[in-house]
């Protein structure tokens, strides 16, 4: 992209999607451990919005955020290595999901922290599939 002096779309737009997607995920995590100040100064967040559906849309979040890098994946021509990273970054989705203590501030905190390892195997995938065929 850079290297060619273009902005190739099919695989840009799906990557910008899936860090928002992402994102939306790992900040209604860290939003739950501030929604009891939050409600008493009137702010709103996405942990408050969701209420009880945040289980089920943080997951949703996720599942769009390995969709939607798998789709740029593929567009730019990554090997199978990409996708068997992207597997460990959904299996670690699925225990920040399925763990997550929504009343448990240190909890939710180890789980968003949690997302620099995801965010490496994310990076160290593309470089993966890029550079190992199979």
């Amino acid at each position: 992209m850079a290297v060619e002096g273009s902005l190739h779309l099919p695989a840009v737009v799906p990557l910008y999607a899936a860090g928002v997607s992402w994102t939306l995920m790992y900040d209604t995590l860290y939003a739950h451990q501030d929604k009891n100040d939050d409600m008493k100064l009137g702010l709103k967040s996405t942990a408050l919005t969701l209420g009880d559906w945040s289980r089920p849309a943080i997951a949703g979040f996720g599942a769009a955020s390995i969709g939607l890098l798998a789709l740029a994946g593929y567009d730019v021509g990554l090997s199978r290595v990409f996708y068997m990273g992207l597997v460990g970054t959904g299996m670690h989705f699925v225990w920040q999901i399925a763990t997550a203590d929504f009343n448990d501030r240190i909890n939710l905190t180890k789980r968003f922290v949690s997302n620099q390892y995801a965010g490496a195997l994310v990076f160290l995938s593309v470089v993966a599939g890029k550079v190992i065929v199979i």
